[in-house]
């Protein structure tokens, strides 16, 4: 009797949140498969005569990226440690070969995608996680047991800046808004001191601001967002439609597969706009859906976050559940015109195969924290017998 109630204890207390996690990522990746189809037919058919080109593809993605998800929940997450300068040095590599010109794909002015000719990959995706691993062990190392500032600026803030610097080049700004904003809450999670914090922000924001208004279609969108009456046929042109589609839907929406915005009305509808389109065909009901898987996820992230004892575990939990989630209320925001034009995807849900690879990745390893926290929690059952028994 004893053991049947340890048993129930083990699984509904200690390891709850490994289950979810691993549930919610499922089922978040499967809704973008089913969506991905939805939405991209008409831009198939438009660019390569093909409506189911974008969905086999993102069927490929997801397969691929499911067997990553796998094998990074069994690796342990503090094998990372160990080879975390070589993540950012490969990484930031990677930013300087897109910069070379004729190496990079340019898609709409911006140069993110090397062409592997059966894949495209987007560094500043990857980079990502290897930074936030980085930090990680960086103030693991560095700075928990001697908290200066100078065991901050370098190396931490330092390839912060370098990785920066780089996106900026090609340029993704929504992409650095997420870098950074991740990395604040990996400083707050680790203990890092207010001031410092204070110091190294007010640097970051005076260069977001700054790097806002320097060029023209930045200021526009900026000027857009606030000023929401600006013609449909103008920079307003996206947001507004994304809302049409979104007011479309109603409650119960018009039913899967039959959107009319994705008729190429709203442009990336398949990409940064597929929540109008998931809105349009499933109404508020299904929003609120997908809004409450993330914050499902988040919920579980945090648990993770707060239940694991190793300072680069916990650090690196909080991290990457901040990573996913803050990039999902931006998107999210977005479409619903509460913030300005990023450019960002909606994490699992959008077609591109670096950003699922990413997110993939990243859960993966939150999982793998999960786990090996599980495995340390375990050493105290005798304890919890005891506890039980009284």
């Amino acid at each position: 009797m004893e053991e049947e109630k340890f048993a129930r204890y083990n699984v509904f207390k200690l390891n709850i949140e490994y289950y979810f996690i691993f549930i919610l990522t499922f089922i978040l990746s499967i809704i973008g498969i089913i969506m991905v189809a939805s939405a991209s037919i008409a831009v198939g058919e438009q660019y390569f005569s093909d409506a189911y080109w974008f969905i086999r593809r993102q069927v490929i993605y997801w397969i691929l990226s499911f067997l990553v998800f796998i094998v990074f929940s069994r690796v342990n997450y503090k094998f990372y440690s160990r080879i975390s300068v070589f993540l950012i040095l490969i990484s930031i590599g990677l930013l300087a070969i897109v910069l070379i010109p004729g190496v990079a794909t340019v898609v709409g002015g911006g140069r993110r995608w090397i062409d592997l000719y059966f894949f495209n990959i987007q560094p500043s995706e990857l980079a990502k996680v290897a930074l936030i691993i980085f930090i990680s062990d960086s103030l693991n190392k560095r700075y928990r047991e001697k908290p200066v500032f100078k065991n901050l600026l370098w190396p931490s803030y330092i390839i912060l800046l370098i990785v920066t610097l780089l996106i900026f080049l090609e340029p993704d700004f929504g992409t650095v808004v997420i870098i950074w904003i991740t990395v604040f809450i990996l400083f707050f999670i680790g203990n890092v001191r207010f001031p410092h914090i204070i110091g190294l922000g007010s640097i970051g924001l005076i260069t977001l601001i700054a790097y806002m208004f320097m060029e023209e279609y930045r200021r526009e969108r900026i000027f857009a967002f606030l000023n929401k009456s600006a013609e449909t046929a103008g920079v307003n042109f996206q947001v507004n439609q994304s809302l049409i589609a979104l007011g479309s839907g109603n409650i119960l929406g018009l039913g899967l597969g039959n959107s009319i915005q994705k008729y190429s009305y709203l442009p990336e509808a398949h990409t940064d706009f597929i929540f109008a389109i998931l809105g349009e065909e499933f109404g508020m009901v299904g929003t609120f859906v997908i809004i409450a898987l993330f914050l499902l996820l988040a919920f579980f992230g945090i648990r993770v976050c707060l239940r694991t004892q190793d300072y680069f575990g916990r650090t690196l939990a909080g991290a990457i559940t901040g990573m996913i989630i803050t990039q999902a209320i931006i998107n999210i925001g977005v479409v619903i015109g509460l913030m300005p034009v990023t450019g960002l995807t909606l994490p699992f849900i959008s077609f591109g195969g670096s950003s699922l690879l990413t997110c993939m990745v990243a859960t993966g390893i939150l999982l793998n924290i999960s786990r090996q926290n599980f495995t340390v929690t375990k050493k105290t059952e005798e304890e919890i017998k005891g506890a039980l028994q009284s």
